[in-house]
């Protein structure tokens, strides 16, 4: 006798859609519209499910899931207000051109006295965000798929809208198993364009390779053709350590630059830009590109604000661009330029080795201790390879500077909309993706933004997370355009909680660090290694080294 089979429900075909997408990790924060797929989702072992107390957190725990693993992020809330709170988190990701699916509830069409009803795709229109409406039961399964390819391939985060009323509607079963979309590559330019950059280049006779975010996978390629050219290799922020290692690494080209990196930019009369808007940030306002003829390789013509007018534009992926130069340049028996000598690379030796000194502690007000030599006394504690959350504050370019990172992947952008308080949420997804050590580095404002209700959230998922909490009691930012203007600052102080009380109560284990003697129990704290650990860094306000 032959059983015929139950048929399947919207919330179950939903939930074995994110499973043939490949999802391991699934960020959410349940209610009416979603607990059901996500239960299903759960029940099936399909993935772990990650529960964050706020749904921004939720959203940016995918966004910083997806800049680690390089997979697309997801995560799930339900409907009204829960959207309402995420909209920071989606223009965020946004910004960042971050691909994330928000599996997202919505109230029944019909129900015009629901306390929840909102117009959602005006609110996700106005975040910058995708929107993909699952049009009906019988399409929910391809429609998801759908949010999936446009996430990938727009490289932004797509809200995929679905009914509560349809959840426990009967359907056919989900599409076939397709996996993430894989990114289709471009190809390398060809034509007038490329033979005109080819020609700046070849005439340099101090080329400079830089690469972007949009380039982190072409390293063997770009570094290829830098030894062809005898031309030094830096990186924007984002791509940080992707040269890690090679003699000619420059290091951040911008306003983070170490002096040596300075002089060769300066000098330097053509840059090779991969992957690399050639924002302001990047270019310290055009001082650092001023006079040098720009090649600029980008792997579509997507507008972009940030972006830099370049001397020639070309479209191309970028590892298959930097094969063909150096195939081109070998057929033209073009010589090297010679830039990367030994002076240079004697001068980024002598860079290297300043910045392995930690530098005399400064006296400070009593209570707190010097930011730099602190941070690169925990920086020798913290795992090499570790995995840097940087929220914003005026501590972040010294945080970027004191704990480098050696591979792009390992370095997660949290300001790409200007707000504090991302951090946290970001970290969670970031550990959540690697199995190395993380550390989230914060400001006592930022912490207090969001820090507190997610880091039970850490703790429950026994995340390996190291939490500085740089606390100079302020708001680093307005406390510096009050003081540099003779004001009273008293309007930007915070009074500081016991952070590591909190924390110690939420699970985590935790050092206030008000001096060197505390800082000894800090880096033992850090060395002991596995699980959540805060250290609560007292620094005086009127003395956070922004250099």
């Amino acid at each position: 006798m032959i059983v015929a089979r139950a048929p399947k429900t919207v919330h179950q075909i939903l939930a074995e859609t994110l499973a043939r997408q490949g999802v391991e990790t699934l960020f959410g924060l349940v209610g009416d519209a979603n607990l059901f797929m996500t239960d299903a989702f759960v029940r099936a072992g399909s993935g772990r499910y990650v529960a964050c107390l706020h749904e921004a957190a939720a959203v940016l725990a995918a966004l910083g899931y997806a800049q680690v693993s390089g997979r697309t992020g997801v995560a799930t809330i339900t409907h009204g207000p829960a959207l309402t709170n995420v909209v920071t988190a989606l223009v965020e990701g946004v910004k960042g051109g971050i691909p994330i699916v928000l599996v997202c509830g919505d109230t029944p069409p019909g129900d015009t006295q629901h306390l929840q009803k909102i117009d959602q795709r005006k609110i996700v229109d106005a975040t910058g965000a995708g929107f993909v409406e699952m049009a009906s039961a019988a399409t929910a399964g391809a429609d998801l798929v759908h949010a999936f390819r446009q996430a990938a391939a727009e490289r932004r985060p797509v809200v995929f809208n679905m009914r509560v009323d349809l959840q426990w509607t009967a359907a056919a079963e989900g599409p076939p198993a397709v996996g993430f979309p894989p990114s289709e590559r471009a190809a390398a330019p060809d034509g007038d364009a490329l033979d005109d950059a080819l020609g700046m280049i070849a005439s340099a006779r101090r080329p400079l390779i830089l690469a972007g975010r949009g380039a982190i996978d072409a390293r063997d390629a770009l570094l290829a053709l830098a030894r062809r050219l005898q031309a030094p290799v830096a990186t924007t922020l984002k791509a940080s350590g992707l040269f890690h290692d090679d003699p000619f690494d420059l290091g951040v080209f911008g306003g983070l630059s170490r002096p040596a990196t300075v002089d060769a930019i300066l000098r330097a009369d053509c840059i090779v830009a991969f992957g690399a808007s050639l924002s302001k940030h990047t270019t310290e306002t055009g001082a650092y590109t001023r006079d040098k003829r720009i090649v600029q390789i980008l792997p579509d013509d997507k507008p972009n604000d940030r972006r830099t007018q370049p001397t020639r534009l070309l479209h191309g992926d970028a590892a298959k661009t930097a094969c063909v130069m150096v195939e081109r340049f070998d057929l033209a028996e073009i010589p090297p330029s010679g830039f990367a000598d030994d002076d240079l690379r004697q001068a980024l030796e002598r860079d290297r080795a300043a910045l392995a000194e930690i530098p005399a502690f400064r006296p400070t007000r009593p209570g707190t201790l010097d930011f730099v030599p602190a941070l690169l006394t925990l920086d020798r504690a913290i795992d090499r390879d570790r995995t840097l959350v940087a929220d914003l504050g005026r501590f972040v370019t010294t945080g970027w500077r004191a704990l480098p990172v050696t591979a792009p992947n390992r370095l997660v952008y949290t300001s790409h909309f200007g707000a504090i308080g991302c951090g946290l949420g970001e970290a969670i997804g970031a550990a959540c993706a690697t199995r190395g050590q993380t550390v989230l580095i914060v400001g006592d404002g930022g912490f207090q933004l969001s820090g507190f209700a997610e880091l039970s959230t850490a703790v429950r998922e026994r995340l390996d997370l190291v939490v500085i909490i740089c606390n100079d009691g302020s708001y680093g930012a307005e406390h510096v355009q009050f003081t540099n203007r003779t004001m009273d600052p008293a309007l930007s102080l915070i009074p500081s909680p016991d952070f590591a009380a909190v924390a110690t109560a939420l699970g985590a284990a935790a050092v206030t660090v008000r001096g060197t003697d505390d800082l000894a129990a800090a880096v033992a704290l850090v060395g002991r290694g596995g699980g959540v650990r805060l250290i609560d860094l007292r620094l005086d306000p009127d003395h956070v080294d922004m250099s």
